[in-house]
């Protein structure tokens, strides 16, 4: 039981150091846990996690971030690619 209980500890912190190196870019906060999210006039807005539709709809679209600042820097990326089209 030992020996399995060593592996599974070994195993965890692997896993934490991928982590650290490839970073986790689906964040998901927990209950109640504020996230920023890119809206659809392009704006930067804020959402307690509540486990209802808009967190549903918003987190399967991988448009939730864990900082005001992350969410800010996708919202000017996709403003950029908008303003560049060419129909």
């Amino acid at each position: 039981m030992k020996e399995l209980e060593e592996t599974i500890t070994f195993l965890e912190q692997q896993i934490e150091k991928l982590k650290e190196v490839i970073g986790d870019n689906h964040w998901k906060p927990e209950l109640g846990e504020d996230y920023f999210y890119v809206d659809t006039d392009l704006s930067v807005g804020s959402y307690a996690l509540k486990n209802d539709c808009v967190d549903n709809s918003i987190i399967s679209a991988n448009n939730c971030f864990k900082t005001e600042e992350e969410a800010q820097k996708y919202a000017e990326h996709f403003k950029q690619i908008l303003k560049n089209r060419e129909l």
